[in-house]
């Protein structure tokens, strides 16, 4: 595992959140992982933050609560895509799962949402934006003018405010989609909404799901491959 970010005054915090923030780290350092994570975890009601979430991360993955540990990589990865701690971490804690199930995605396809998600979601929606406004003004400068160069500067801006439009809406259907985590030991995935229903499956501490339905206290979620069921609410946290 990767050590923790250095324990550092945070300008962007408000003191609260900051003091929580070093309060965790000392914690962590001191190798009180439930007080660091509580400590954490307070932190990140007022502010969501790359390095809180990394931190809990480590945090719930040396108490051995893999599932907690993935959610918060997961989220700290939604921040920051090309943090390689982050991503090092997450596939670390992946490989402690009982449940092995994952998507399988296509060479072609892991090489367009590589680069599409070299962008945090806000990131791209920014870039998106400045490349829009500035094909925009070639556009007003070219029907004024009529000068070749202001119609190819307008294509090449076209071209690039489009494809960071598509990072950016690769993000936006990934939050629109509700995915989940497993964070409890086990839990019996139901054909129906309530206890009463057969169970389909068993389903482990670190499974990553799709929440496609929520009915009362049951939720009904997707692993990747397509099976599912319902579980109780409480077994799962949604990552965005």
């Amino acid at each position: 595992m990767s050590m923790i970010f250095s324990l550092v005054i945070i300008t962007q915090f408000e003191s609260g959140p900051t003091d929580l923030y070093n309060q965790g780290n000392e914690y962590y350092q001191q190798g009180r992982y439930a007080e660091a994570i509580a400590a954490y975890e307070q932190a990140s009601k007022n502010v969501g933050s790359t390095k809180i979430y990394y931190n809990l991360g480590n945090s719930y993955f040396k108490q051995g609560m893999f599932g907690k540990a993935i959610l918060n990589y997961r989220k700290a990865n939604f921040l920051s895509p090309r943090d390689k701690d982050v991503m090092h971490n997450l596939d670390f804690a992946r490989n402690y799962r009982v449940d092995k199930t994952s998507a399988r995605t296509s060479p072609v396809m892991q090489v367009l949402l590589n680069v599409f998600r070299y962008l945090s979601f806000y990131e791209a929606e920014v870039v998106t934006t400045i490349f829009f406004v500035i094909a925009a003004a070639f556009a007003s400068l070219f029907i004024i003018y009529r000068r070749s160069i202001y119609c190819y500067a307008l294509v090449v801006a076209s071209v690039l405010c489009m494809l960071f439009f598509i990072s950016w809406q690769s993000w936006a259907a990934d939050t629109a989609a509700r995915h989940a985590v497993v964070t409890v030991s086990e839990v019996s995935a139901l054909s129906g909404p309530g206890e009463d229903y057969k169970e389909i499956l068993v389903i482990h501490d670190g499974a990553e799901v799709k929440l496609r339905e929520t009915r009362g206290d049951y939720a009904l979620i997707q692993l990747p491959g397509g099976v599912g069921g319902w579980v109780p609410a409480e077994a799962i946290e949604e990552i965005f």
